[in-house]
């Protein structure tokens, strides 16, 4: 297997719900204050620090890593071992694109929809075999494999 691959994790749900946010506060900061630049600046400054969110995915071989950066400085950082995993639910998220829930004993399930590049999930089944944890893929899952398979060929 190999040593460490890092995959990043585009949440789309993140997203909406950040300019959503954007959307409020504007509302909100020019209902009380008016349009000004001190009202221009706070919303821009709100935008950057949303818009600084990362979130990073790392498979090693004797564990797995999600990591939350802000501003490229890691402020959450999930270990989990193969012994924390209860089993792991490869999925359909959105029209065509690959999602898996990993189910953990203690704490959150981790939800990692949209890796990138996408052979991140064949490396998250290759770890779930190496250490004989449990698999379980949707139909819908396997749509979007045989979809992979003849768009491949």
């Amino acid at each position: 297997m190999i040593d460490k691959m890092v995959y990043t994790i585009r949440p789309q749900r993140l997203m909406i719900i950040g300019y959503v946010a954007i959307i409020i506060f504007w509302q909100m900061i020019t209902d009380f204050f008016g349009i000004s630049i001190l009202t221009i600046l706070s919303t821009l400054l709100l935008a950057i620090i949303l818009g600084s969110f990362r979130f990073k995915f790392i498979i090693y071989d004797e564990k797995l890593v999600h990591q939350i950066l802000l501003f490229n400085k890691s402020i959450v950082n999930k270990n989990i071992l193969p012994n924390q995993i209860i089993s792991m639910k490869l999925l359909r998220v959105g029209w065509a694109k690959k999602g898996a829930v990993i189910k953990t004993k203690k704490g959150f399930n981790l939800r990692l929809a949209v890796l990138e590049p996408l052979t991140g999930y064949q490396q998250l089944v290759g770890f779930a075999n190496h250490h004989r944890i449990t698999i379980i893929k949707t139909k819908d899952y396997h749509t979007l494999e045989k979809m992979d398979e003849s768009s491949s060929r």
